[in-house]
């Protein structure tokens, strides 16, 4: 089979530390090639060479030798890159809000009206057959949605499959590169894209495809690459996958999962939702209601834009929320987020960049803002107050210990967060949620993009955080396995509503059938 990409002795140093060092590696046309690692193994950086990253270029660029369809190609931007057919999808997003879906898919190939064309280069945007093209690329990947909703009003799992219909729908694409694609999607969803691909693959794109989610690696791929410390450490075929294997690969140790230590059998309310209506994007929501237990873990799922994070979005002022809302027998308002705050109610959002993070400021600073007001054991002298100064020694020996416990992979803790990767940014954003000790935490995807072993770190901080404080914490998410693991209750929304809350031990058959709004009893 000819190669579509080969890769020589690729190098790529960040000052002193060595992402990469003589990578060598090649993609077959039409190939599915996976590569995994833990995070801060060099994965990322790779891939951002081979797009053309502006990253790489302002620190230095990149060594050795990258061949397409057996041509020698320096790529300098991202640019070179889509000229020579590489597309990619960064785990994350990097869509346009304001506009529309079949804007962003068609975004610099748009289709014009042509008797429009009189004035050199400029013309009217055939918007009827962009939303046609949108809506034709997305049925390819399963996904039946009106083009003209902007993309600001869609939830996270459905940016994704517009993401990667902007790719595909490139008909000079050679190669596609896919960053954790399936990270915001639930296992419904993933089945789904995950069988287009592979057409999409027959069809002769070439597919480089990183997850952590080894199941859905040995399911789709054709071959494994292990990347560890800037290194390849193995390469797999097909006939050879061992899971097992490939975890001692990456992470040099056995995984032990982590599991709720005891049921939380309270009855008492801490938070309820009575009937209250939910406006975001295109849609307005009624009579939806939510009885959260004090000490719990909740876990809420659903399919994509079926609303499984309309209340920690709606109670903190993301989406518009209206109604009741009762917080310890007192109402509360949704959206006062100075207040609620106040009251210990804190969101830790699933879109970390464009939420959760100061991607231009040190991890220390990320890891402990927000907190100056309420502890006073990052205040030099605390009975100031707000006009004590910061004490930056307490910060910075509270700052390491976390950096260490998190197992966050940074050059030291003045590193800026855009720096990391993107696993290494979701526990940076786990730490400062730890940090501020909130009495109900809100947490979407909380193990989105993290390899195995951080997974289970990030786990088994909340299941502390949850049994040793008490802290109330309610899990958005759709790693379904994970919430059995550590919720006392799962609730599964289905068209913006609670549909069913599974408590204890239940039927996996009677789950799947709550995520597309259906009973055992309706079979």
């Amino acid at each position: 089979m000819e190669h579509v990409l080969k890769v020589e002795n690729l190098s790529k140093n960040f000052n002193d530390v060595k992402a990469l060092n003589k990578i060598n590696f090649d993609l077959k046309k039409g190939e599915i090639h996976g590569i995994i690692g833990a995070n801060g193994s060099g994965k990322s950086t790779f891939v951002n060479i081979l797009f053309g990253s502006k990253h790489i270029r302002e620190t230095g660029g990149y060594e050795g030798d990258i061949f397409i369809d057996n041509k020698r190609v320096e790529i300098k931007n991202t640019y070179d890159a889509m000229k020579l057919g590489i597309g990619m999808v960064h785990q994350e997003l990097v869509l346009l809000g304001e506009l529309d879906i079949s804007s962003n898919i068609k975004i610099n190939r748009e289709n014009i009206i042509e008797k429009t064309k009189i004035f050199g280069d400029f013309a009217l945007v055939d918007r009827t057959k962009n939303e046609a093209d949108a809506k034709k690329t997305l049925l390819k990947l399963g996904v039946d949605i009106n083009p003209r909703i902007k993309v600001k009003a869609i939830s996270t799992n459905l940016k994704q499959f517009v993401e990667i219909a902007r790719e595909i729908d490139n008909d000079k694409l050679k190669i596609l590169i896919l960053d954790e694609p399936t990270s915001s999607l639930n296992v419904e969803e993933t089945k789904v894209l995950l069988s287009n691909l592979k057409g999409i693959a027959k069809a002769g794109i070439s597919i480089i495809f990183i997850s952590h989610r080894l199941e859905e690696v040995v399911n789709i791929c054709h071959r494994v690459t292990i990347f560890k410390d800037g290194k390849i450490v193995n390469q797999y075929d097909k006939d050879d996958y061992d899971i097992n294997k490939m975890t001692m690969d990456m992470i040099g140790k056995e995984i032990v999962q982590v599991s709720k230590k005891r049921k939380n059998n309270a009855r008492e309310n801490i938070l309820s939702f009575n009937n209250v209506e939910v406006s975001y994007g295109y849609g307005h929501y009624e009579n939806i209601s939510l009885d959260i237990k004090k000490g719990e873990i909740l876990g809420i799922t659903g399919l994509a834009g079926h609303g499984q994070e309309i209340f920690g979005y709606g109670l903190m002022g993301l989406y518009d929320m209206k109604g009741d809302v009762v917080f310890k027998g007192e109402k509360i308002v949704p959206g006062d987020i100075e207040t609620l705050i106040q009251k210990g109610i804190y969101l830790l959002p699933d879109e970390r960049k464009e939420l959760g993070l100061l991607l231009d400021r040190s991890v220390w600073e990320n890891l402990v803002f927000e907190s100056y007001d309420e502890q006073n054991r990052f205040l030099k002298y605390p009975v100031l107050g707000k006009l004590s100064p910061l004490n930056y020694k307490v910060i910075r020996g509270y700052s390491n210990n976390m950096v260490e416990k998190l197992n966050i992979k940074v050059r030291d803790i003045d590193q800026k967060v855009m720096d990391l990767s993107g696993g290494n940014q979701q526990k940076v954003c786990i730490g400062r949620a730890i940090t501020i000790d909130p009495e109900i935490l809100f947490v979407g995807e909380p193990t989105r993009g993290i390899d195995l072993y951080s997974k289970e770190i990030i786990l088994d901080m909340l299941l502390e955080l949850n049994e040793e404080r008490n802290t109330t914490i309610i899990i958005f998410s759709g790693e379904i396995s994970e919430l059995k693991r550590v919720c006392d209750r799962i609730a599964v929304m289905y068209r913006n509503r609670v549909f069913k809350i599974f408590d204890g031990d239940f039927e996996s058959e009677e789950f799947s059938l709550a995520l597309s709004g259906r009973s055992l009893e309706g079979v």
